[in-house]
């Protein structure tokens, strides 16, 4: 089995995942509450574990026991869209026990059990991470091969990542820290961030694959669908407008930080990707996976600040956004 684009978007999608799961669920502690950090971490895991889930399907092992290439672990498959349902099921009928007892088993059984098995030494993932990206065991039974015995994958990227990008990523990093404490803020400013990333996105969608309709009908339509999805949501808690001094107050909030770095780290991955697999550029599922991914992080921002928009333009009374128990 080669590492084809799907299996990228798998592997990067699923430890991705398995390292946001114990924030997510650390932060909706009784001794830690922090249930901004929780809703920020446990969206964008649920939407890894929804890209990790849709990959699988597509990828085929015929080495262990299968049907066409499904093996036992494609299983989890239905029942990680079952479960991520359930879990919303609860949470809409107000039963936080059950959406917390749900989303706890899912990690445990997608991330941990199904994780300890494919990155077995030995499995190709395994193989991948432990032999050839990290370096820290021998080649086992099949060993991937390499060019050649220089450093790590992972080291080699490091060091050949230009200085500027490093920059780019504290400025980014500057700019999500800045939205995590309660802060006032004009219109203006909420719109150029959401623009300004916006453009971010579809840079490095167009950058990357050109104008391609598919990549960009992808970009578009994930982007539209979020941001009305979004735009249905009450605005975050504890959010008001002053229209004496023409300012938002916002509350501190981990969603931005989440998004900003969503999308850096997606064009860093994607810039990589192509440097050591150009013809990727011309896979269109790997295309259409990137531009979706950038899409929902640019729709969730837009349906962020058209939500604030209206409240601006609420009567006065009625401008103060009440807390949420959820």
């Amino acid at each position: 089995m080669d590492m084809s684009p799907l299996i990228a978007i798998h592997l990067t999608a699923a430890l991705a995942a398995l390292a946001m799961g114990p924030v997510a669920l650390w932060a909706r502690k009784a001794g830690a509450n922090r249930p901004q950090l929780h809703r920020a971490t446990g969206y964008a895991w649920v939407t890894l574990m929804l890209l990790t889930g849709t990959s699988a399907i597509f990828i085929r092992d015929y080495r262990l026991p299968n049907i066409a290439g499904y093996t036992p672990i494609h299983l989890l498959v239905p029942v990680v869209y079952g479960m991520l349902f359930l879990a919303f099921w609860f949470l809409a009928k107000g039963n936080i026990t059950g959406h917390r007892k749900t989303m706890q088993g899912l990690y445990l059984g997608a991330c941990g059990v199904a994780g300890v098995f494919t990155l077995l030494p030995g499995r190709f993932l395994g193989e991948l991470i432990w032999v050839k990206w990290l370096g820290l065991l021998p080649p086992h039974v099949h060993p991937i091969p390499t060019a050649t015995q220089g450093p790590p994958m992972i080291a080699q990227i490091l060091i050949n990542t230009p200085v500027w990008v490093w920059g780019l990523l504290a400025a980014l990093l500057a700019l999500g820290f800045s939205q995590v404490r309660s802060r006032s803020a004009s219109a203006a400013r909420i719109v150029l961030m959401s623009l300004g990333l916006g453009a971010f996105s579809l840079y490095g969608t167009i950058s990357a694959f050109g104008a391609s309709p598919a990549v960009l009908g992808s970009w578009l339509a994930t982007a539209v669908l979020l941001m009305l999805v979004v735009t249905q949501r009450p605005v975050p808690a504890g959010s008001r407008y002053d229209s004496a001094s023409r300012q938002f107050r916002l509350p501190g909030s981990w969603i931005p930080m989440v998004l900003i770095m969503g999308i850096f780290v997606t064009k860093y991955a994607v810039g990589v990707s192509l440097v050591m697999h150009p013809e990727l550029k011309y896979h269109a599922n790997f295309g259409m996976a990137v531009g979706t991914l950038y899409g929902a992080f640019s729709g969730i921002f837009a349906g962020r600040a058209i939500g604030l928009m209206r409240l601006a333009l609420r009567p006065a009374a009625s401008r103060i956004q009440p807390a949420l128990n959820v």
